[in-house]
């Protein structure tokens, strides 16, 4: 059953000054544990962030 339709976009850089003025304090907010695991793997940390709080944003839309 779809509820709804939902899109977002994120400025990769917008997450990046937020990991770097938060730091922790911003992940542990909004991501769990596995995905702040996945995304601090990959070589581009931020655009990994930005990607997951894009598709979190699109769902909240869609419901």
């Amino acid at each position: 059953m779809i509820i709804g339709l939902g899109s977002d976009l994120i400025d990769i850089r917008r997450v990046e000054k937020s990991l770097e003025r938060f730091g922790a304090r911003f992940t542990d907010r909004i991501f769990t544990s596995i995905e702040k695991a996945k995304s601090d793997r990959r070589n581009q940390r931020a655009a990994s962030y930005a990607k997951r709080f894009a598709a979190k944003e699109a769902c909240a839309k869609a419901l």
